[in-house]
């Protein structure tokens, strides 16, 4: 049972809204065509690799921050890997708040303010028990997305086009930052969620994620290819339900749901970072932190920012390839890593 919890946990942080609008799969694959198809190796690999080896830190050793944990990674404690972890965190938090605002369309200054008020109490009842309540979302949100991803999908299969919109030298470029960042945005909440795992638990747990990620995958793809005028649309997933208007109903909350998710993983880990003396504040700063953020203007940021998360995750896996092979030295100094997350 609970390898079914963390498998919906991590599913839960990656199918965020861009994955469940269907924007991000048609951006970064059903782009190349019927070409798609060869990033699933490097999807499924990358997952499987990158699950495991997170799963076999946070076995090992019982994960309380995102310092400490960038400690055992990277084996120093760097205030530069730090800061740019916090900083890219708040940022994600943030923009999810906004977006979840304008996916509301909220127009009115009192609903405004409203709404945030709502989301800071709400968020600080999800995020105060960790991972408590992100579990229980996960555990009811998430089959029920995948099984109207399919249904969507299936009552969509018309016939393959091979549409080919850029260029194929990009498609392994954009399954490794694809990977990367999924992996960046849910390190943390992978690691602090497999205390006590065994090796195999971690395997079975890391091996059923990526192919359930890889057959959805497979599952929009050949949607996109069967209806390439949905390619170019802000939310593809939503325009194939449009002519089922309970699926399209359904499926508009469960993106709200995706949105949500991702929100709490991310706020969980900014929340991380904080070690006050009493535990509460550490949920109260962070919300309200994250809720002031989210009405600064984040488009420049979200273009040159983000593109940098990619990278960032690219050398937190060069760490989880190589240096990070063997673990029995880092426990020794884990306490005083620790001791470096009070503000």
């Amino acid at each position: 049972m609970r390898c079914l919890k963390i498998t919906l946990l991590i599913l839960g942080t990656i199918i965020g809204a861009g994955f469940a609008s269907g924007k991000e799969i048609t951006t970064f694959f059903t782009i190349f065509g019927y070409y798609s198809f060869l990033s699933l190796p490097i999807i499924f690999f990358g997952f499987y690799f990158c699950i495991y080896k997170l799963l076999i830190i946070g076995a090992k050793n019982d994960i309380k921050n995102t310092n400490q944990l960038n400690y055992i990674i990277f084996k120093k404690n760097n205030k530069l890997i730090k800061f740019f972890t916090f900083i890219s965190f708040v940022i994600i938090s943030s923009t999810m708040i906004s977006g979840l605002r304008e996916s509301l369309e909220i127009s009115s200054v009192f609903y405004e303010i409203l709404f945030i008020i709502i989301v800071i109490f709400s968020l600080f009842f999800l995020i105060n028990k960790n991972l408590k309540y992100l579990n229980i979302i996960c555990m009811i949100t998430i089959p029920i997305t995948i099984i109207i991803i399919c249904i969507i999908c299936f009552s969509n299969f018309d016939g393959l086009h091979n549409t080919i919109l850029s260029n194929i030298i990009l498609l392994p470029y954009n399954s490794i930052t694809y990977v990367t960042r999924n992996v960046f945005l849910s390190y943390f909440v992978i690691s602090s969620s497999a205390f006590r795992l065994t090796d195999k638990q971690c395997k079975q747990i890391s091996f059923w994620t990526s192919v359930i990620l890889c057959v959805i995958m497979t599952v929009m793809i050949f949607a996109g290819l069967s209806n390439p005028e949905t390619i170019s649309d802000s939310i593809p997933m939503l325009s194939l339900a449009q002519s089922h208007n309970l699926l399209y109903i359904l499926y508009a909350v469960l993106i709200e749901f995706a949105i949500i998710t991702t929100l709490i993983s991310t706020t969980i880990t900014v929340k991380s970072f904080f070690n006050f003396k009493y535990k509460i504040l550490n949920s109260i700063f962070t919300v309200v932190l994250c809720a002031v953020c989210s009405f600064v203007k984040f488009d420049f940021l979200i273009k040159y920012f983000y593109p940098v998360i990619g990278i960032f995750g690219a050398y937190l896996i060069l760490f989880l390839m190589f240096p990070n092979l063997f673990f029995q030295n880092t426990n020794k100094k884990i306490h005083d890593a620790s001791k470096n997350t009070k503000y």
